[in-house]
């Protein structure tokens, strides 16, 4: 036995020493089992010192020292063990924290899945029949924030309930769907509801309502200062923020006697519990609240990356990154998230690659970068991520992915099932290419897939052989006084959304499949180029206006203020933008040419063009209708009189639209990512050119 020892550690020390003098000697280890006494330096614990820590934070403080020494040659690999790491405070990065060019510090998952947590388990929890109980007398409720947001006034809960990883939702009335609103009493703050409101005894200050209170694209939370059940009337603590409409959606929530469906839960705060009712048949394995505001926290610091980690369980973004530069997110799963997912703000070369992002209360991506006044590039890539289920607390607004700033690159993703928009666009040359995007808009209309709007300067921004489809929306259609109903349908979507004169957008190569009432809209924007896509279009394929008369065209004039479009430099890179206006209410300069649409529409328009002709180029399309009628819709602008709404022949007799095909453009095979033709197809005489395959997610190896 003694002769064992001795070669214990013998072997022992003869590791410590190759460890040492290997560049492997800046790894450090992790694990829940580990001892933060120790010295992390081994994934095992052979006795109290020689082992792994821990704690994240104890090897965060063992990488700060290591950089304050001599050994610091090589990168730093963080080894973190199999397990649930549960956090009480973020894990906060600054400059301490940062790698250097060639020796990154890289924290990853070893060997198994590793979970951060910022949730509190709920212990103690008792079946009361249909009612589950948990006591919480111990848990500090006063620490746990929310974010400060204008769209969730006095929204009481700061945390939110999961149950086995599934969020359950506020006791709410109705348990299903929405209530709608009959008549507005005041402008925008009390009105009558078309169903019967419920008798609530006991109404409490803490009682909210979630409405879109005047169309399908602004949803907010706000206090309920009174339920007239009896005149059947809601009164609101704080005004909404656009006139109340009849027609228009709502529902309470956060009501003690409406706690009566599967998967809802309370907070009762005068007996500290936090009751439930679980789905049939689930038995509550996994209870747990959201508590801390983030997970990881990153300022000013750059070289560090993160890998194969799972997050969950925070009130606000699950990974917070501002004024920080070469910042990796590789491989993480984050869902269960009351807000977003990632925040990267006033950051440059920020890597967001192959993570699963779902389940999500808000946004999943949003980042901002560069400098307009230079058009330096942010160099901000979100490549190859699957992000879907979200926007699931805050319905609109909130897009799987938003970049705002300068050069940017959107690619190869896959987006599906948003209650709001897929991808937003602000600022230029930004580049979003191969994703596949479906499904988004669910609970929203005059809603983008991609969207981008009202700023003249936001150019150089390409979208590329990217494909959309299976793309409504949710739209408020009529209310039926003979029937006392309201009436909701789904559509109102847009595929790529030019809205309020965006303008200088490359649209080329994409497949648009059922991409929304209008898969392409050009909202009196200029310089734009639509060409080469591919449009399969149950309703409108593309749609040029003017806006309508009343639109505010100072908002667009003043954002010529906040850049330096005549310099050198922007004349350079964008130098139609520096060039005088004819008109600067018309949408003028833009190319749609080289485009295949291909119509099931039964009737109506299937193209719409408010435009001038001589300032626009309509080319070489070839346009095809599956049921005999392709018709189109047109205002020619600089052409007193010259509208109407007519067929495919007699468009092309007034000449504006030129070159252009009526022919069927033999379609081989579609799918969801895929488009191709028969050799017979006339492409060539449009100059189309074929399009990638490898659009979408690329597999992981």
């Amino acid at each position: 036995m003694k002769l064992l020892n001795k070669l214990h550690y013998f072997f022992l020390i003869i590791a410590c020493l190759s460890v040492l003098s290997s560049g492997y000697a800046q790894d450090f280890y992790v694990s829940p089992e580990g001892n933060d006494q120790a010295n992390g330096l081994f994934a095992k614990q052979y006795d109290q010192t020689n082992g792994p820590y821990q704690t994240l934070a104890r090897a965060q403080s063992a990488v700060r020292a290591l950089k304050t020494s001599a050994q610091f040659k090589e990168p730093v690999i963080i080894h973190i063990g199999t397990g649930i790491y549960s956090l009480d405070q973020p894990l906060v990065f600054d400059l301490r924290d940062s790698g250097v060019p060639g020796r990154e510090i890289i924290w990853q998952a070893d060997n198994g899945p590793v979970i951060l947590t910022g949730g509190k388990p709920l212990s103690n929890c008792e079946n009361t029949g249909q009612l589950w109980t948990c006591p919480v007398t111990d848990l500090n409720f006063d620490n746990i924030k929310r974010p400060a947001d204008s769209r969730k006034k006095s929204y009481f809960s700061p945390f939110h309930l999961y149950i086995n990883e599934h969020r359950y939702h506020l006791a709410r009335w109705p348990d299903t769907g929405w209530a709608h609103i009959k008549q507005a009493l005041t402008e925008k703050t009390k009105f009558s509801s078309f169903q019967a409101l419920p008798v609530i005894a006991q109404q409490s200050q803490l009682l909210q309502i979630h409405i879109f209170a005047s169309n399908d694209w602004l949803d907010q939370y706000l206090p309920v200062a009174e339920i007239d059940s009896v005149n059947n009337q809601i009164t609101l603590q704080s005004e909404t923020a656009y006139p109340i409409l009849s027609g228009r959606r709502f529902y309470l929530q956060n009501i003690r006697s409406e706690l009566n469906a599967e998967e809802e839960w309370f907070y009762d705060n005068s007996n500290n519990r936090v009751l439930f009712i679980t789905a049939a048949g689930a038995k509550p394995e996994r209870i747990i609240i959201s508590a801390l505001n983030n997970l990881i926290s990153i300022s000013q610091a750059g070289y560090i990356s993160f890998r194969n980690l799972t997050l969950r369980y925070t009130t606000d973004a699950a990974i917070s990154i501002k004024q920080a530069h070469h910042i990796k997110m590789d491989g993480l799963e984050i869902n269960n998230v009351d807000a977003s997912a990632i925040e990267a703000i006033d950051s440059n070369n920020i890597s967001i690659i192959n993570n699963h992002i779902h389940d999500i209360g808000e946004g999943g991506i949003s980042m901002s970068g560069g400098e307009r006044k230079t058009l330096k590039a942010a160099n901000n890539i979100v490549h190859n991520n699957y992000i879907h289920d979200f926007a699931n607390l805050i319905l609109t607004y909130c897009p799987a992915v938003e970049t705002r700033g300068v050069g940017s690159f959107i690619t190869h993703n896959l987006i599906d099932h948003g209650s709001g928009g897929g991808v937003t666009i602000g600022g230029n040359d930004h580049l979003l290419e191969k994703n596949e995007i479906s499904h988004v808009c669910e609970q929203a209309a005059d809603c983008g897939a991609v969207y981008d709007g009202r700023n003249w300067t936001d150019r150089g921004n390409v979208i590329r052989y990217n494909s959309l489809h299976d793309i409504y929306g949710y739209a408020f259609q009529r209310i039926n006084t003979a029937e006392n109903t309201v009436e909701y349908a789904q559509k109102g979507a847009v595929g790529v959304y030019l809205d309020d004169g965006m303008s200088g957008v490359t649209v080329y190569g994409n497949i648009f499949n059922n991409a929304g009432s209008l898969a392409i809209q050009l909202g009196g924007g200029r310089d734009n180029i639509i060409q080469n896509n591919v449009f399969f279009s149950k309703e409108c394929a593309i749609c040029v206006d003017a806006r309508w008369p009343e639109y505010v065209w100072s908002l667009n004039r003043n954002t010529l203020r906040d850049v330096p479009y005549l310099s050198k430099l922007w004349r350079n890179r964008y130098p139609a933008l520096a060039l005088p206006m004819h008109n600067d209410i018309w949408p003028e300069g833009n190319t749609i040419k080289s485009n295949i649409i291909i119509s099931n529409k039964q009737d109506g328009p299937v193209v719409q063009y408010i435009l001038p002709a001589e300032s626009n180029d309509i080319s070489n399309n070839i346009v095809w209708s599956t049921l005999g009628n392709f018709k189109v819709l047109y205002n020619i602008l600089d052409r007193p009189n010259t509208l109407g709404d007519v067929n495919w022949q007699d468009w092309i007799k007034l000449g504006v639209e030129k070159n252009s095909v009526l022919a069927d453009p033999c379609v081989s095979q579609i799918s969801s990512t895929k488009v191709s033709f028969c050799s017979k197809a006339p492409l060539a005489k449009i100059g189309f050119q074929a399009l990638p395959e490898d659009i979408g997610l690329i597999p992981q190896r």
